[in-house]
């Protein structure tokens, strides 16, 4: 084995490593949701513009890359703790679009500020130095597989909007 193929199943190892980072999972459980509940919850708020209807089940099943009836049981318990909320579509009464509440949105919040803390923890670790190098090149990790490389189905990058 020549080094560069050294080099390549040592990155492929580190990916999948990396894939399974729960970084969410490091700090308490945010008011009692599980990390997939509250995975749902931040894609939900991430996707969704401030004016926006809501969310299809479908749509979130995309999103979250989970299928429709795990969504819906998910949303199932977090309508019943008051976190979303479900209206028909004012354009397709077929369809319902979920969104957030009051409470799932002071819930989100404090989901942000955790990872946010959790991060702060990781860049003490790393040092601000090795920090921005690591985000420089997952940047470029980045940008090499969303311009068509990927050789597996990558999802399009939105940033979150803020």
């Amino acid at each position: 084995m020549n080094r560069d193929d050294q080099t390549s199943l040592a990155l492929l190892r580190a990916f999948r490593k990396l894939r399974h980072i729960q970084f969410h999972a490091r700090g308490p459980m945010i008011e009692g949701c599980t990390n997939s509940e509250t995975i749902l919850l931040l894609v939900l708020r991430r996707s969704m513009g401030k004016d926006s209807p809501g969310l299809k089940a479908s749509e979130l099943s995309g999103l979250l890359r989970i299928s429709s009836p795990s969504v819906t049981q998910m949303v199932n318990v977090l309508e019943a703790r008051g976190l979303l909320e479900r209206s028909v579509d004012p354009d397709d009464r077929r369809a319902v679009r979920i969104r957030l509440t009051e409470a799932g949105n002071r819930l989100t919040e404090l989901a942000d500020k955790a990872m946010l803390e959790d991060m702060k923890g990781l860049i003490a670790h790393l040092g601000e130095d090795r920090s921005r190098l690591l985000l420089e090149l997952l940047e470029d990790v980045f940008d090499y597989y969303g311009d068509g490389n990927c050789p597996f189905p990558c999802p399009p990058h939105r940033e979150p909007e803020q």
